[in-house]
């Protein structure tokens, strides 16, 4: 276990050094615009071509992200826990896919694959019911995101895709329950913010109480659920650890800056995982969780830019901690 999990560990400090730094994300700030922005990421090798729009900017992004993820994929073949955790993180860079698909079939709507990136080798045509989505993903990751939101039985689209979401917080803690020691501490040190932010927002948005929670109890996450004033659930939220740090003029607000510590958070428990033991195989955890980062940063600098917002504005919104 040892020499597997050491190959691993060296196999996830390969791809660490290919993540953005803080210089390069003070660097890509300092662009004019959008166009020099996406300019520097060519220059460093992060694209391969400079697009000529915000949405093929995007489209580029996230296929770097799912091309480096299946790679490391296809290298933790050797250790089970490594291969499930970067499943998990291809899993949720291709949830807004699966939430168009079920979308789709929803509103009984053509979809067009042209939209899908990661899908369009999975599908040969748009499925038309969702039993037939089950049937082709049986045995997959997302015929198990399927059956778990299917077996809430959400009312409405906006749940059905809400469960979706918080599927990944769920497989992802299931995953990682049993683990004990330095193991257990790394993937909580990553996992924690998640854990209240999916928990919190279900219960916001979708009135549904259930999940992992960290710094939250449970109490917590039932009163949110049965809120019935926006001060009701701003007043909740008041009462936890995250309240110094949460915006709390509105709930649209609490929950944005909610979901922002979550992934400031999370940056620093990856980065923190290869500090440590060699022999931990959660740094599979810790490489994906900033490759994911990393891409929704980027996504939200090239936006922020194109739309005129402004710097400091924008700083808040990426995951890496800027005075």
């Amino acid at each position: 276990m040892s020499s597997t999990s050491a190959y691993i560990s060296s196999v996830s400090r390969l791809f660490k050094a290919t993540t953005l730094t803080k210089g390069t994300i003070n660097e890509l700030f300092s662009s004019r615009d959008w166009k020099e922005l996406l300019g520097i990421l060519k220059e460093k090798g992060i694209l391969e071509e400079t697009p000529d729009s915000v949405d093929k900017a995007e489209l580029l992004l996230k296929k770097r992200a799912l091309d480096q993820l299946q790679e490391l994929y296809n290298l933790s073949n050797s250790l089970k826990l490594a291969r499930d955790i970067v499943q998990g993180y291809i899993y949720r860079m291709t949830l807004d896919e699966l939430t168009y698909i079920v979308s789709t079939i929803w509103n009984k709507v053509k979809g067009d694959t042209s939209r899908l990136i990661y899908f369009k080798t999975k599908l040969d045509q748009m499925p038309s019911t969702l039993e037939e989505l089950n049937s082709t993903l049986q045995g997959t990751i997302y015929g198990q995101a399927l059956g778990f939101a299917q077996s809430k039985s959400p009312k409405d689209l906006s749940q059905f895709n809400s469960l979706l979401e918080y599927f990944f917080i769920h497989y992802m803690s299931t995953l990682t329950e049993g683990l004990k020691g330095d193991w257990k501490v790394s993937a909580n040190s990553i996992l924690c913010g998640y854990k209240d932010y999916y928990s919190a927002s279900l219960a916001v948005r979708q009135k549904l109480a259930f999940g992992p929670t960290c710094h939250m109890s449970e109490d917590d996450i039932r009163d949110l659920a049965s809120a019935k004033t926006p001060e009701d659930i701003l007043n909740v939220l008041r009462r936890t650890t995250y309240s110094k740090n949460l915006d709390l003029s509105g709930v649209y607000n609490a929950l944005a800056s909610f979901n922002n510590i979550a992934r400031s958070n999370a940056r620093f428990g990856a980065l923190g995982v290869f500090m440590g033991s060699p022999f931990n195989p959660i740094v599979a955890m810790g490489v994906c969780e900033l490759i994911k980062l990393d891409t929704e940063d980027l996504i939200t600098l090239v936006n922020g830019m194109k739309l005129g917002v402004m710097p400091e504005k924008l700083k808040s919104s990426v995951s890496f901690q800027l005075v």
